[in-house]
């Protein structure tokens, strides 16, 4: 276009009275941006300290240009003394930092703040999502929780690395050399006394009793000083105390879950969602689910999918984006769990994904799946409840017809022979003389069967089936197990069954119902003698 033939595209102010804040740990640089729509508007820039008086005068200033709302970057912690001054008077708008990032050499302060209200004036800013009160407070310890955890598998660790060190190699015999078996061998080998191997092999409980003598030559000839037994002890110590903070902290988030208690036990009803991991999915994404309006919108927002990279019509890598890294590691350990409930459809959808992209890969797609059903279960208020194996079973013959339907198509075979066929195996009812099939009856059950187009069956059961309204008795509060400490002082681990750590005295018979009974008379076990036999024969 040429001269005034040139057309100018304008983009509309949605806001009229807006400011911006960069914020920083020592200051603010403040653009305040006022003015009709139709005009240029007003910019009035200003730097405030970050104290409270400060920031009331920050507020004075904003409310006397009749400023409505406000928007910032979320730079580390820093913005959270700013928001809790001036929430009440302004609607705040925060702004992840590296999506308005400007370019290089051409940044300061002040010009990001300015930047910020030009964006905000005109809508072109994407806010984050801020949850309640009260689950940021939840967020805030589910978080601490995992801290700790990190700092006692750490403390454990040195410890593991120390016994190594003084030759003590029973962590090549022992799963775990802090459970009941694994604290009275530490703690015999701290006492000082002189104990020979065997003794402290005999410290073995239940199944760990059959492999006594690798213990005792993983024992053997240590090199245990006085060195080594106090930077154990040290250890041992801190362990003590974060397991202690850690139940605190256990309880503290159960008290905090009050008020959500009723997300709380729907979520819990999912395969592999259970106790404290559930509470970390509730702190991490909040229970309105308004905020999402699809449970692909929660998935983007929490990083559990596929990013887009797509340029001059190639893809290029795929890989999930950085986000909100608590709620993915919540989301996969739950997803671990699903996939190990025996008949869930998590467990199958593994099992089928691994054949494609591996275990790792795989995994992170069920918690794709998981999370994509706590959205749903939070929207619609309904515990989950897993598909019937049968219907589960038709969906799945259904789509491998529409699949070798698709692939006999693409070989050059007749469409109408192969539309015949396919009508005949998805509605076998227009067949006379024939019994009524597994589709027929999940149609009567309110499942329309699939035409040979259709997408997927995990999909659409939801849509196609007809809708049932049905009543659930609220889901009682899970009782926590009972907790269970070692010799040295600490949690070996939590169990609904009391565990005697009583050792059983050498040569006495063991109880009937013992778990070195139980583990005696297993299947596996008879089975693997069995076969151990027919070998040495």
């Amino acid at each position: 276009m040429r001269g005034k033939d040139k057309a100018m595209i304008t983009i509309p102010v949605v806001t009229e009275r807006c400011a911006g804040i960069d914020v920083g740990k020592r200051g603010l640089a403040v653009a305040r941006l006022t003015g009709p729509a139709d005009k240029e508007g007003l910019i009035e820039t200003r730097w405030f300290g970050t104290t409270v008086p400060e920031l009331e005068s920050l507020k004075n200033w904003l409310l006397a240009a009749a400023v409505t709302t406000v928007a910032m970057e979320s730079t580390a912690s820093y913005w959270i003394p700013v928001k809790n001054v001036l929430e009440s008077s302004f609607h705040i708008l925060l702004v992840c930092p590296k999506k308005h990032h400007p370019k290089k050499g051409e940044k300061t302060d002040f010009r990001d703040a300015v930047f910020l209200a030009h964006q905000h004036r005109h809508g072109m800013l994407t806010g984050s999502y801020l949850p309640e009160k009260g689950v940021a407070e939840l967020r805030d310890l589910t978080r601490r929780r995992k801290k700790l955890q990190g700092n006692l598998g750490a403390e454990k660790n040195r410890i593991q690395k120390t016994l190594e060190v003084a030759n003590v190699k029973i962590g090549n015999v022992i799963g775990d050399v802090f459970g009941v078996s694994g604290q009275e061998m530490v703690d015999l080998l701290l006492s000082g006394r002189k104990a020979e191997p065997g003794e402290i092999a005999e410290l073995a409980k239940a199944k760990l009793r059959t492999k006594i003598p690798q213990l005792t030559e993983a024992l053997e000839g240590h090199h245990m000083n006085d060195h080594h037994r106090w930077l154990i002890r040290q250890s041992v110590d801190h362990i003590v105390l974060l397991d202690g903070q850690m139940e605190a902290i256990e309880e503290k988030i159960m008290d905090q879950l009050s008020p959500y208690r009723r997300e709380f036990d729907l979520i819990s009803t999912i395969p592999g969602l259970k106790d404290l991991n559930a509470a970390a999915v509730l702190a991490e994404i909040g229970p309105d689910m308004t905020v999402f309006p699809t449970g692909d919108h929660l998935c983007s927002w929490g990083g559990i999918c596929s990013g887009n990279n797509r340029s001059a019509g190639k893809s290029r890598s795929s890989t999930t984006k950085k986000a909100n890294k608590f709620l993915r590691a919540a989301l996969v350990q739950a997803a671990w769990g699903a996939v190990r409930t025996e008949g869930s459809i998590f467990q199958r959808k593994f099992s089928r994904w691994t054949r494609k992209m591996g275990s790792k890969k795989a995994v992170v797609a069920v918690a794709h799946s998981l999370l994509k059903v706590i959205h749903a279960v939070l929207r619609t208020g309904q515990p989950y409840q897993e598909r019937d194996q049968s219907l589960q079973n038709e969906l799945e013959r259904q789509k491998l017809v529409r699949h070798h339907a698709r692939r006999l198509r693409d070989l050059g075979a007749e469409p109408e022979v192969i539309q015949e066929v396919v009508e005949r195996l998805l509605y076998p009812a227009a067949i006379p003389e024939q019994e009524p099939s597994p589709a027929e009856l999940a149609a009567d059950a309110g499942v329309v069967p699939y035409p040979d187009e259709a997408p997927a069956p995990e999909t659409l059961p939801l849509q196609a089936a007809a809708p049932v309204e049905v009543h659930h008795e609220p889901v009682p509060a899970k009782a926590r197990g009972k907790v269970c400490r070692g010799k040295l002082g600490f949690r070996a681990r939590q169990t609904k069954n009391q565990y005697s750590n009583v050792k059983e005295q050498p040569g006495q018979p063991t109880p009937a119902g013992s778990p070195e009974e139980r583990h005696a008379q297993s299947p596996v076990r008879r089975k693997r003698t069995k076969r151990n036999a027919k070998t040495s024969t």
